[in-house]
């Protein structure tokens, strides 16, 4: 039998059976037995109640045309919610100034159909934009309009809750695991940055100057309590006064 029959024979032979069982490729979503979303690489991937892969949304970004495209997304973490933000900047000919910035935050739910959507959300200096508790239920989102920047608490179906600004910079956000307290440590250019802790239920906020804080970190637990390592710098069971936060419009 010559090279050439030889080849010829094992392409048109049947797999064997362990070839059955192998692998899918590498570019390929492969099958999970939970349902839900899941980001893999640079796709959200939405998996039914049999594991099947139903929807792709691609969150991968590139400049084409004179457009610079920025997109990116994540899942909540039930695995019942995605989202994405789409941030366009349409550049002039030349390409030395941005002539326009349009951005759009997308939410997704289980079936795959969009639930709501915003187009004021924005990136902070650290972090995500988008933010959630531990049971999905509640959602921090980073917002800009014009030169203000807030930090807004919503229902998983987009319903506002609390919104808290204006700042004139945001550098980051963070949200306890059961969706009641949070922060969102901003600045004022040339000054020193602030750490402001609030309470999604009670409606306060307590402002702490961020150069009082172990280089400049801190944490708020599902006790209310913030720390930065092992000092109590905040808490919203004894405080001694509080100031009233601004409802969402």
């Amino acid at each position: 039998m010559n090279a050439g029959f030889l080849a010829l024979a094992l392409a048109l032979a049947p797999a064997s059976a362990g070839a059955v069982n192998a692998p899918p490729l590498a570019d390929m979503a492969p099958a999970r037995s939970a349902p839900g979303w899941a980001k893999q690489g640079g796709s959200l991937l939405l998996y039914d109640q049999e594991g099947a892969l139903i929807q792709e949304i691609s969150i991968r970004g590139g400049d084409e045309s004179g457009l610079a495209r920025d997109l990116r997304g994540g899942t909540s973490p039930d695995g019942l919610l995605a989202w994405t933000l789409e941030s366009r900047q349409v550049w002039n000919p030349l390409k030395n100034r941005t002539a326009e910035t349009r951005r759009l935050l997308r939410f997704f739910g289980s079936s795959g159909t969009e639930l709501w959507k915003d187009d004021s959300v924005d990136v902070p200096e650290r972090g995500a934009p988008v933010l959630f508790s531990a049971d999905s239920q509640t959602v921090l989102v980073a917002r800009r309009t014009l030169d203000d920047w807030s930090v807004e608490a919503r229902t998983w179906m987009g319903a506002p809750i609390l919104a808290i600004g204006p700042f004139p910079r945001l550098i980051s956000m963070e949200l306890s695991p059961n969706g009641r307290y949070g922060q969102a440590r901003w600045g004022v250019m040339d000054k020193s940055d602030t750490h402001t802790f609030f309470d999604l239920t009670g409606r306060k906020r307590q402002d702490v100057p961020s150069s009082n804080l172990l280089l400049g970190l801190a944490r708020i637990g599902d006790d209310g309590v913030a720390r930065s390592g092992s000092k109590v710098v905040a808490t919203f069971e004894n405080a001694a006064s509080t100031i009233a936060a601004p409802e969402a419009k």
